[in-house]
């Protein structure tokens, strides 16, 4: 056991983390419903009630900012912590029902390709943060592709649920759409 004094934050510390918090979260919803760029650093700053200057002073630039709103989205660790017998069912039964949670990253996706920048960014975060722990967990054969896979037929699905309201897929999936993408999930998972 440790000798040395607890310490904690100080008012300041907590201001900046609180501050730094209310920036991501405008930068999310900003980013997810106009895309990287339609979103002005200005907006943000609007959106944060936050000074224009304390996002270059915590983040850099805009670039920087974003490639942090993805970090903090691309979280796989709701899709690696699913029984792997059931993985297909679980995951379509959340998609079907609570999908504002489940895709967050997937407007910001895909309003990065219209830009070079955001779209750079995006891949390479892509690359490193799903498609090769996602691999590593689905396992050979074709690890990168399978996760490739998972990530289109999520994609997609999402794209029309949330982007696109098809009216199978909209607002309330029907029971055969939520079948079909539970067994297309489950035999990438199953696929040997």
């Amino acid at each position: 056991m440790s000798n040395e004094p607890i310490t904690q934050p100080s008012m300041r510390d907590m201001h900046t983390r609180a501050t730094k918090d209310a920036i991501l979260r405008a930068a999310m919803e900003l980013f997810s419903t106009h895309g990287y760029a339609e979103t002005g650093v200005r907006d943000i700053a609007r959106q944060a009630r936050v000074n224009q200057a304390l996002i270059a002073r915590y983040f850099g630039s805009k670039i920087e900012l974003y490639s942090e709103v993805l970090k903090e989205a691309l979280d796989i660790s709701h899709f690696t912590n699913v029984s792997r017998e059931t993985f297909g069912e679980q995951l379509a039964k959340n998609f079907c029902t609570s999908p504002a949670e489940s895709a967050s990253i997937v407007p910001l996706l895909i309003y990065a390709a219209g830009d070079s920048t955001a779209r750079d960014a995006a891949l390479g975060l892509l690359a490193e943060r799903v498609i090769k722990p996602l691999g590593t967990w689905f396992g050979e054969p074709e690890a990168s592709e399978r996760a490739a896979q998972f990530l289109a037929v999520v994609t997609g699905f999402f794209a029309y649920r949330l982007m696109l309201p098809v009216s199978t897929i909209g607002s309330d999936p029907s029971p055969a759409m939520q079948r079909w993408l539970a067994a297309t999930l489950q035999e990438i998972v199953d696929r040997h």
